[in-house]
């Protein structure tokens, strides 16, 4: 007999309706007008403009009111009672000029939901001149007072089956720790569910002895030991091993020690890295770098012994990374699933950087 059943209650999903108040404040008594076109945003006049920028951060500031972005204007209609220029056909209409707007509007509404404020890049060139053009919004924390603080996060926007550009989104993530601002990703997916993620340059380092710590006799022997290795499957196979002086490099297994080709490549090459091979540049840093195909990367990385720890990073060459952010869901949910981080490994002007994307907690 079949065991008792769990039941789950399903998610309720939000479907985002125009014309109706998501906010539980009572409407105010006077009504708020309809904001109106004006130098590329849109024109929303004092006194009830002074208080949505004050305190909320929202639009950009002129001489008798503020211009909210077209997210903004959805964002004030759906929790500051503000009506829709023209009702709720206006929509439609920008949609059809920014086919992206759908996207914005699910960030900002979702990313302000806990309190936090989030200004559209558009309004901060004149404070924060240094933005790369691919940061869509600043965010402040809830505590954080935004006309002093200089700001916790950078937020861009993307849908799910959007092309990566690997080495585009280093440079992204470098120019926002540069401001010292935490780099944050909206990925939206064909049901307008956001999942948030956390880039970050990483550096993976272990406390393995590398080629460079041998003396030249150990050196001497570990070359000759790995040219008499019997070739095997993708390998090599050591049956006398003596003292292996590198414990990273190689599985102890039949009584010696299995050496894969990228190992053997390594040691008779002396740990060096003249073409800029990204096992040479892990190996170097004393890590333990094992095959990563159960979990689906190429490496899984220690920084001390297998027998200590698991291992905390997964490394994916950027030449074998997903194509899309569908892809990157995937493989970060597979790694957090088993309490890794998932490392994109990208070689630029002769040296590796490494991107760590996580999803926010």
């Amino acid at each position: 007999m079949a065991g008792r059943e769990r039941k789950y209650t399903p998610r309720v999903r939000t479907s985002r309706p125009l014309g109706a108040s998501r906010s539980t404040n009572k409407s105010p008594a006077t009504p708020i007008p309809a904001p109106e076109p004006r130098e590329g945003g849109w024109f929303l006049p004092n006194p009830q403009a002074q208080r949505l920028h004050q305190k909320s951060a929202l639009g950009r500031s002129v001489d008798d009111g503020i211009l909210l972005t077209s997210e903004e204007v959805m964002f004030c209609h759906w929790y500051r009672h503000v009506p829709l220029p023209g009702g709720t056909g206006w929509f439609d209409e920008q949609v059809k000029l920014s086919p992206r707007l759908a996207l914005a509007t699910i960030a900002l509404d979702v990313l302000r939901n806990g309190g936090e404020l989030v200004v559209p890049a558009v309004h901060l060139q004149h404070r924060f001149p240094q933005l790369n053009g691919a940061t869509w919004a600043v965010r402040w924390e809830r505590h954080e007072t935004w006309t002093k603080h200089g700001g916790f996060s950078q937020v861009r926007l993307h849908h799910t089956s959007d092309a990566l550009d690997w080495p585009e989104l280093l440079a992204w993530v470098s120019d926002v720790e540069a401001l010292n601002h935490i780099a944050e990703l909206c990925v939206i997916d064909d049901e307008f569910d956001t999942t948030v993620y956390h880039l970050s340059l990483a550096n993976p380092t272990g406390d393995q002895r590398v080629m460079t710590d041998l003396s030249p006799h150990e050196m001497e022997i570990l070359q000759k030991i790995t040219i008499d290795a019997s070739p095997m499957e993708a390998g090599f196979f050591v049956a006398n091993e003596g003292t292996w002086p590198l414990p990273a490099l190689g599985v102890q297994h039949f009584s010696g020690r299995y050496l894969r080709n990228e190992e053997c490549d390594y040691i008779l090459n002396q740990g060096l890295n003249d073409q800029g091979e990204l096992y040479g540049e892990l190996a170097n840093r004393g890590l333990i770098l094992r095959p990563g195909f159960k979990y689906g990367c190429r490496w899984r990385a220690y920084e001390t012994s297998i027998e200590t720890e698991h291992a905390p990073w997964l490394v994916q060459p950027a030449s074998e990374a997903p194509e899309t952010w569908e892809g990157v869901c995937l493989s970060v949910r597979l790694a957090e699933g088993v309490n890794k981080h998932w490392l994109c490994a990208l070689r630029m002007n002769s040296r590796f950087s490494f991107l760590n994307i996580k999803r926010n907690a």
